[in-house]
């Protein structure tokens, strides 16, 4: 297995059902995205997009939701300001989601997708005060849902981790985290009942996480998978 920077595997042209995580761009058989994102923290309207991708062993059809759980663990305890993005913590709104760019991969919802922020929980998953979790939804109107074909790239959609309020809540940003790419669920429409799909785990070795500020002494492996769903797709069109 061939790593690129930072240590992180690159993925490889064989892919196998799984989830890939990539800054600025997804991270395919020629990956533009990348690894590991640097910021100076001098700044409140940067913009880094994360782009979450995955691939499915079986085809999957009438799609209209799914929900991604990102986990970020970060080197400091507890977690600091500049990680507290909840309502009414000190960077509050520095997370947001859109379905708007897919990058280098295909896209899951072809241009007819959504996706909405649906919540940023300081101190889970584990009950670890260094800790966050992040909560997004895509989906798509009943008249456009989606069909994913087996062994293809898909982006589910766009992350934006922004910089809103770093020059007043600086403590914590210049700190190192590691953001890992934990589960999608895929919500397909199907009688007598709706069928999920649940994804977890890398396409290859490594392709699920990525670093901020290098990743020093952040512990990508202290993230439990979640198994749960919170119905996010109902927001969506609220």
């Amino acid at each position: 297995m061939a790593l690129g920077a930072w240590g992180l595997a690159q993925v490889p042209a064989a892919r196998a059902a799984g989830l890939s995580l990539g800054w600025q761009d997804c991270r395919t058989t020629a990956p533009s995205g990348f690894g590991n994102q640097a910021f100076g923290c001098a700044s409140n309207i940067v913009e880094f997009p994360l782009f979450p991708s995955f691939s499915l062993v079986a085809a999957a059809d009438s799609v209209y939701s799914m929900e991604l759980v990102i986990d970020v663990d970060v080197a400091a305890d507890p977690l600091p300001a500049w990680w507290h993005m909840e309502p009414g913590g000190c960077r509050a709104n520095g997370w947001a989601a859109d379905a708007s760019l897919a990058g280098s991969c295909s896209d899951a919802w072809q241009g007819s997708g959504t996706a909405a922020f649906q919540g940023w929980l300081p101190g889970e998953p584990g009950a670890s005060t260094r800790h966050g979790r992040l909560l997004v939804a895509a989906g798509a109107l009943p008249a456009t849902v989606a069909h994913l074909d087996p062994d293809v790239a898909y982006t589910a959609c766009r992350v934006l981790l922004r910089t809103v309020n770093t020059l007043a809540c600086n403590d914590g940003c210049a700190t190192p985290a590691c953001l890992v790419f934990n589960s999608l669920l895929i919500r397909s429409f199907h009688t007598p009942a709706d069928v999920t799909v649940f994804v977890t785990g890398a396409e290859q070795g490594g392709s699920d996480r990525v670093v901020w500020q290098g990743g020093a002494g952040a512990d990508c492996q202290s993230v439990p998978v979640r198994r749960t769903t919170w119905g996010a797709v109902k927001a969506l069109y609220r």
